[in-house]
């Protein structure tokens, strides 16, 4: 057997189970494709490398658009590029696909741009399931700390109007059981305000990891635990969107703990009868996310201080629920890693609404050199 490396390589990538890919940038077409571009598309690689607009055929409709952009920045991106997106086989079923690029250059310009190409469908679908699990975590905990300080305290409060009651020697015993149940319901209501205040500082120090996630559907998912957890205090909660589906490339654990950060003080700061209202904005570059309440409002003298760690902008809520003093910072820390932008609008008596804009993942503008342009240009020559 030879053992010429070229020869051994090609071997090799023919028999991958990841799709290699060579497009050439001058002619504006595909070159080669081995076999499993057509293992994992369930379409013909001679097609692709005789049109290459049918690449873009594969790519789900939804992801589509991100991908011509994408594509537009590779052409003259210097370096590799990690990126993901889901295409559609001919019997209509989704797979998630991983591609790494490579541009080849000769000199300064760019001459091919290569790929190796890979289903990624099932440790997508077990990351989203982390991510889900992950965000119903943050929910709970946070739901749950609500619901126990509120029981433990009114415990250490009868304890204490019990002690007041008993006087003299008679009672000696059962004043000492009621500083005991004082002590440790004391005791716990700290654990609790501890568990969280940790929970928030580790999940601050998580470094940003990107995919592409429908906003629509992780917003949503959170809703739902929120809206079944305050059934019985009446609060309303709403949500609503501009398009069934908006894709971003963020985050999803960091967005999501933005987003239980933000519906959580709206819930601290809003009455038993209080509406909180949660929508999401597809602009042609970003998303706007807007949470707001009618809740008591920010007064004046704190709303500089909103966005910052231990200030006195970290109120003890309607129902005395501690403050942490990051839940805020936090959220401006993950929309600034984004390269988004936050803000909020709030009056005392009224209410707040606290705006957070996120990119959707493309860093430069649509250009009309696109797949489609490619394969009009070959077919005119």
């Amino acid at each position: 057997m030879s053992d010429n490396p070229e020869v051994l390589f090609k071997k090799m990538i023919e028999r991958s189970d990841e799709a290699f890919l060579i497009y050439n940038i001058a002619e504006r077409r595909f070159t080669y494709a081995n076999h499993s571009f057509e293992e994992i598309t369930r379409r013909s690689r001679e097609q692709l490398l005789e049109d290459p607009a049918s690449m873009i055929e594969v790519i789900h409709p939804e992801d589509r658009d991100l991908a011509k952009r994408v594509f537009v920045r590779l052409l003259r991106k210097t370096t590799s590029t990690l990126l993901d997106f889901r295409i559609i086989r001919p019997d209509y079923t989704e797979r998630w696909i991983r591609l790494k690029t490579y541009p080849i250059r000769e000199g300064k310009k760019i001459e091919f741009l290569t790929g190796i190409m890979e289903d990624d469908t099932a440790r997508k679908a077990s990351l989203l399931n982390m991510q889900k699990v992950n965000g119903w975590k943050d929910s709970i905990l946070e739901i749950l700390a609500h619901d126990l300080r509120g029981p433990i305290g009114i415990v250490k409060m009868l304890a204490a109007a019990i002690d007041q009651q008993l006087n003299g020697n008679k009672n000696k015993e059962i004043r000492k059981w009621t500083k005991m149940i004082q002590e440790i319901s004391n005791r716990n209501i700290q654990l609790i305000h501890a568990l969280v205040k940790k929970e928030s500082l580790d999940t601050a120090n998580v470094v940003i990891s990107k995919e592409a996630i429908d906003l629509v559907w992780e917003v949503e998912e959170v809703m739902k635990i929120y809206t079944n957890s305050q059934k019985e205090a009446s609060k309303q909660f709403h949500f609503t969107y501009s398009h069934e589906t908006i894709f971003a490339h963020i985050d999803s654990m960091r967005f999501l703990q933005i987003i239980n950060n933000l519906i959580s003080n709206s819930i601290k700061f809003t009455g038993p009868d209080g509406v909180i209202k949660v929508h999401i904005e597809k602009l042609e570059k970003s998303a706007l996310i807007s949470v707001s309440d009618n809740g008591i409002g920010i007064p004046r003298s704190l709303q500089p201080l909103l966005f910052k760690k231990y200030t006195q902008a970290g109120r003890t809520g309607l129902d005395g629920q501690e403050s942490i003093g990051l839940g805020m910072w936090i959220v401006k820390s993950f929309t600034d890693a984004h390269c988004g932008n936050v803000w909020f609008e709030s009056e005392e008596g009224k209410g707040t609404t606290v705006y957070v804009d996120i990119p959707l993942g493309y860093e430069e503008e649509y250009e009309p050199t696109t797949l489609d342009e490619s394969a009009a240009s070959k077919k005119q020559n």
